[in-house]
């Protein structure tokens, strides 16, 4: 197996100035949880938001295009008075995305399943620590230090959102092996192991 990567933005180092350009463009809070990716049902966002209902004052950040599901997602936020602590950001370009992950507290990837889970070496790189889905391809993309979940139980996701929130630790401790783990799925590395397949 020959894994995908993701865009060579994410492995580098933004700067200060940019970093206060995409937190006043996108009004991003102090501390946030972070979704990215499409707003569709495999993708699971709704265990995601119900979530929050068991997690501290803590908001979540969705970045991602809005399918007919955002409705359904809509529906639950209003009815729980969430719309405080659910920030949806609109024409997020390519450079503002690696910061935005940088940024974040928690990245959180429920999907039911995927091909592979891009944004979760995107989150790595970015030294965010990662919670997603127990199986599948997850773990592939995760590696050993992410922390999996039941996508379809929201307690233990809460649960699991907390502990990593309690504790910066924990936090800074899953960010450094995340990203040594992620190392191995740089465009150059993806390239010699391409080559190699071709040579042989």
């Amino acid at each position: 197996v020959i894994y995908q990567s993701c865009d060579e933005l994410y492995y580098l180092q933004p700067s200060t100035e940019h970093i206060q350009q995409v937190i006043a463009k996108h009004q991003l809070p102090d501390n946030f949880l972070l979704y990215v990716g499409t707003i569709e049902e495999r993708k699971n966002l709704l265990a995601l938001v119900k979530s929050l209902k068991l997690v501290k004052d803590i908001p979540l950040v969705v970045v991602g295009k809005k399918k007919n599901y955002f409705n359904t997602v809509m529906d639950f936020i209003r009815k729980n008075n969430l719309e405080s602590r659910v920030l949806f950001l609109e024409d997020v370009s390519n450079t503002d995305l690696p910061v935005i992950y940088r940024l974040a507290n928690v990245f959180i990837f429920p999907s039911i399943f995927e091909g592979f889970g891009i944004p979760i070496i995107e989150a790595l790189i970015c030294k965010t620590p990662v919670i997603t889905t127990k199986g599948g391809c997850f773990p592939e993309a995760g590696g050993p230090d992410s922390i999996y979940i039941n996508p379809s139980d929201e307690n233990e996701l809460a649960e699991k959102i907390n502990y990593l929130l309690n504790s910066e630790i924990i936090r800074n401790h899953i960010s450094e092996k995340g990203f040594e783990y992620a190392k191995k799925f740089h465009p150059e590395n993806i390239s010699k192991q391409l080559i190699s397949l071709y040579n042989s």
